[in-house]
């Protein structure tokens, strides 16, 4: 919103200003200060401009002088600015009554003055209002030393929405936290129409390329907003939106959106410092629960009471979820901040926590109360679409998810998360192409002992095949027992499969019997070597 004429000639540096015709003009918008001493000059003037000149083109030229007021008055512009004791000593009788006809003000400029001078008083006018508008909320007394940042923001939104005389709304996107002035109740579906997805036919313009403010244009129905991001470490974290009325925002609106931009990023960058030790807290809850240090409700209560913005129902049931990368990647803990972002845009702090527990492993406690039936059907769907963001935002690293059976609370939580390491370590050996891993799908061999598949601790578990190893010719004999195996123990159809001979199947099997002393027509010695052929990466 401009500055009026009035407003500015009853300030202390425009004293000896005053308007010598047109006064009914005096309540007319100022959104700039053009200077203009050439004869067609005013013909670029868009509107609500102050118009400066020292008159010299109007000397003994009356009509285009009226030329000029007629064009200026019907282009919007705010006044003409004139230093009549330069040039123009006097001014026509005929011009003054077109002036005071329109209203459009004529105002006496003293020739001493600079128009840099001019140009930064109207300004400075204009800046100061939006400040004294903060000052008068008492936003910096009341607030400054408060830790209720949504009380802060709101009043920044208000105080902007005033200045502008515009409808504004901060969306968080981290919390999903809309706060808007005036207040509607429709809020969260108005700031949805204007995310550029859900439209089909539109029009984007740039206003500060600096702090990336534009404009979007809806093409079907013509109306615009503007849009901003407040980053931290180059990431969004929420948008400042406008809705624009009839009138376009101007320079000064552009100035007090700055303003705002600035108090935002300064409240945003102390709740990012929040969040910074919140983060390093839940990293040690979870090592804590995981490690058995925290085993009772009373002990948990007492340890989350060092956080104000703890959202979870510790009573609620709860999974655990372990996202696990190779480790010829970069350390989890070196893109802490970035991973961190990541995650709490897609997993809302209501639902869960996260925590690195190692270079390369990140847990989530996940609060599946919510879900009444196939708890790990539905946290399996919502984990393969952020396992694909992560993925996209971290250069395509190799991740899998493990994920344990749910727990009555979080106090049991341990059970759920080394469920859902064995889910990982035991399931990429039965599961080879899959990146998401359950504790619920290993059913059986969820009671194998991870340890002996790692280290291949054949001569015990594995003892059936382990001979069959150290035989010269393994790499064949391993091949046609497990195709043996996989065609239900058929000569034929393995000796298809394998482009051999019938009879070659039948020697090599019988070998193999004699090399491990077993017998291939005991279902339960086939049943065992068939799991044990699936870790033997063989």
């Amino acid at each position: 919103m401009g500055v009026s004429i009035k407003e500015i000639l009853s300030s202390e540096f425009f004293k000896e200003y005053y308007i010598i015709s047109g006064e009914k003009g005096i309540n007319r918008e100022i959104q700039g200060v053009v200077l203009i001493d050439a004869p067609d000059g005013y013909k670029w003037c868009r509107g609500k401009e102050l118009i400066l000149t020292t008159g010299y083109f109007y000397v003994d030229n009356t009509e285009l002088f009226k030329e000029v007021i007629n064009f200026l008055y019907e282009n919007g512009s705010a006044a003409i600015a004139v230093k009549t004791d330069r040039f123009l000593n006097t001014i026509a009788e005929e011009v003054t009554e077109l002036s005071d006809k329109l209203g459009f003000p004529i105002i006496f400029v003293p020739a001493r003055t600079a128009w840099m001078d001019i140009i930064a008083a109207v300004n400075s006018i204009a800046i100061n209002r939006y400040i004294s508008r903060i000052n008068d909320t008492n936003y910096l007394e009341i607030h400054n030393h408060s830790n209720d940042y949504q009380k802060k923001i709101s009043n920044i939104v208000k105080n902007l929405s005033l200045e502008l005389g515009l409808s504004v709304a901060i969306s968080d996107i981290v919390d999903k936290n809309i706060i808007c002035y005036p207040a509607d109740n429709n809020i969260g579906e108005k700031v949805n129409k204007t995310d550029e997805s859900n439209l089909n036919n539109y029009q984007k313009e740039i206003l500060c390329e600096k702090l990336n403010i534009y404009r979007i244009k809806n093409l079907d129905d013509n109306k615009s907003w503007i849009k901003m991001n407040i980053l931290i470490n180059n990431t969004p974290i929420t948008q400042l939106i406008i809705w624009e009325g009839s009138d376009k925002i101007d320079y000064y609106d552009l100035f007090s959106i700055r303003v705002s931009y600035a108090l935002f990023l300064s409240i945003y960058e102390q709740i990012y410092v929040m969040n910074s030790y919140e983060r390093k807290f839940y990293d040690n809850l979870i090592e804590s629960l995981i490690n058995e240090r925290l085993t009772s409700k009373q002990q948990i209560i007492k340890e989350i009471r060092m956080i104000n913005n703890f959202r979870l129902n510790i009573d609620n049931s709860y999974v655990c979820l372990l996202i696990e990368q190779d480790g010829d990647n970069p350390s989890f803990y070196s893109i802490r901040e970035k991973l961190y972002n990541t995650l709490l845009l897609k997993v809302p702090k209501d639902e869960a926590i996260f925590g690195i527990i190692d270079d390369n492993t990140l847990a989530i406690i996940k609060d599946v109360s919510k879900y009444k039936k196939d708890i790990i059907g539905n946290v399996r769907k919502e984990i393969k679409n952020l396992l694909e963001n992560m993925r996209n935002q971290f250069d395509h690293r190799s991740l899998m998810v493990g994920i344990g059976d749910a727990c009555d609370n979080i106090v049991s939580i341990r059970k759920s998360y080394f469920e859902a390491l064995k889910a990982i370590e035991i399931g990429k050996y039965l599961y080879p192409k899959n990146r998401i891993f359950t504790f619920e799908e290993l059913g059986p061999f969820g009671l194998f002992r991870v340890e002996d598949i790692q280290n291949k601790s054949y001569s015990s578990n594995f003892s059936l095949i382990s001979p069959l190893l150290k035989d010269n010719n393994r790499d064949e004999l391993l091949l046609t027992l497990k195709v043996f195996i996989e065609s239900e123990s058929n000569y034929n159809v393995t000796a298809q499969k394998l482009y051999i001979h019938n009879n070659t199947v039948r020697y090599r099997i019988s070998k193999i019997q004699e090399i491990c002393d077993i017998d291939l027509e005991d279902p339960i010695v086939r049943l065992k070597i068939a799991i044990m052929l699936m870790f033997t990466n063989e």
